[in-house]
């Protein structure tokens, strides 16, 4: 069955449809006429008449005015002043404590996106940032007694004791890959990497040549650099290596390569 409305109903809603939008529309002509219309009722009766309001959708800014209705007076104000600096979480307990609201930190968090407010807060360390325990002790930043002797039992078996050195640490000797393909072989226990670690082919070379002279280089006569062998060995200059290497004169044959440093 279709509701009937009286002459006066098609005329207040025609009148009036044009200024006001269907939820104000329905309060007026129900303060006005004894009607129960509804936002939902006012759209579908406008719609099945013909009785357009050429309105449109809210604009941002009546859609934020219409929801800003339903916070308390002076709240966005103090969020969108006070916000930067100021984490979700704390921003939450401000604004709690001052108007009384429910803020749980995500929904600060959306209300400030949503807002286009900003904290300046990233959520990471920046660069440069010093750690809040950078040079200190333990008993510094651990102020509670028992906290701080339960962390030391704990960290007692892992701890390094002077003059430990690690378990899996390699002996003098021990030989490796590096990851351009070269063998290292491992010469001393103390020192920087490179002092500990020295390329097997120089190495080699200097145990059957001595001393290799500064601005020279050892290369692979087969151009394989896994084959340190005294025989594959010959010395060049890095000069000499640079424009072999540009020129694609490294063979596979040791006889090729020799002739070809020859060239050089």
């Amino acid at each position: 069955m279709i509701w009937s409305y009286p002459p006066e109903v098609h005329a207040f809603v025609k009148e009036n449809c044009t200024q006001m939008r269907d939820k104000e529309l329905a309060e007026a002509c129900n303060a006005a006429l004894g009607t129960s219309f509804t936002k939902s009722k006012m759209s579908a009766f406008r719609s099945n008449h013909g009785y357009k309001n050429g309105l449109g959708k809210l604009t941002s800014a009546e859609y934020w005015n219409h929801r800003e209705k339903k916070w308390p007076d002076g709240m966005h104000e103090y969020i969108r002043n006070n916000s930067w600096g100021v984490s979700s979480r704390e921003m939450a307990e401000r604004v709690n404590k001052m108007f009384g609201t429910d803020f749980t930190p995500a929904r600060m968090k959306v209300y400030r996106q949503q807002h286009g407010i900003r904290s300046g807060l990233t959520g990471w360390f920046q660069k440069a940032h010093a750690p809040g325990n950078k040079g200190k002790k333990l008993e510094e930043y651990v102020k509670d007694p028992e906290k701080l002797e339960e962390i030391r039992q704990r960290m007692a078996p892992t701890q390094f004791k002077k003059g430990d050195r690690p378990f899996n640490e390699l002996p003098v000797g021990a030989i490796v890959t590096n990851t351009a393909g070269y063998l290292m072989i491992k010469v001393q226990m103390e020192g920087k990497a490179w002092e500990r670690w020295q390329f097997l082919q120089r190495h080699v070379w200097e145990q059957h040549n001595g001393p290799i002279p500064k601005g020279y280089a050892v290369i692979f006569k087969d151009n394989n650099k896994q084959n340190c062998d005294i025989s594959n060995l010959m010395l060049v200059t890095k000069g000499e290596s640079a424009a072999m290497t540009r020129m694609g004169l490294r063979f596979e044959d040791p006889e090729l390569t020799e002739a070809a440093a020859g060239m050089i």
